[in-house]
């Protein structure tokens, strides 16, 4: 699966020294969201097998960006997301198919944010009323089964959300052999 990915230069350059790159949660800026990102570990486990031995958390990738793209927008990228001056990467990689989990970005967003997944207001708010009348750990069981929809791609855009537009993959680790090809940027800084 060609897939892409955009990486700080420290990234690119340890994937060529080492010839592997593993993400290393408690250095990103996400490590807020632990119980989130181990919801996902469990879900890799399940659908992909396990990691190799020392890997806790997946790399990340785009396998669709805004509907029918491939490539990442490098104009937002270098806009938008991170302070000015910064050296990027935006590395094309392969990785097999069956080493790979997908899953759509919108819906992993309302997951952040510990939230439920619906495709309606109406559903949204019957699924509210079923999760406030459940035990602790009940709703975890709930939110947990819930959140599988993450990986449903099948598009929707209404009024309530949008799904199957911008789609993530997943994977273990990023090897050296990977990288088909890379794009060098630096950012403008946040406008």
């Amino acid at each position: 699966m060609i897939l892409l990915t955009i990486q700080p230069e420290r990234v690119f350059r340890l994937i060529y020294k080492r010839g592997v790159y593993r993400c290393d949660l408690s250095k990103s800026g996400m490590k807020d969201f632990a119980y989130q990102y181990d919801w996902l570990v469990s879900q890799m486990k399940k659908r992909i097998g396990p990691p190799p031995e020392g890997v806790k958390y997946p790399v990340w990738a785009w396998h669709q960006w805004r509907k029918g793209r491939k490539k990442p927008d490098l104009r937002c990228e270098r806009w938008y997301c991170w302070p000015k001056g910064a050296k990027f990467y935006r590395l094309e990689i392969e990785i097999p198919d069956d080493k790979v989990l997908l899953h759509d970005f919108d819906a992993w967003g309302i997951i952040l944010n510990d939230g439920l997944l619906a495709d309606s207001e109406d559903k949204s708010d019957k699924l509210d009323k079923i999760y406030e009348s459940l035990s602790t750990e009940e709703k975890n069981e709930f939110r947990a089964k819930n959140w599988e929809g993450v990986f449903d791609l099948k598009p929707v855009n209404n009024d309530w959300m949008t799904r199957g537009e911008n789609i993530q993959a997943t994977f273990w680790e990023l090897r050296r052999e990977n990288i088909r090809s890379f794009t060098p940027f630096i950012t403008e800084g946040k406008r």
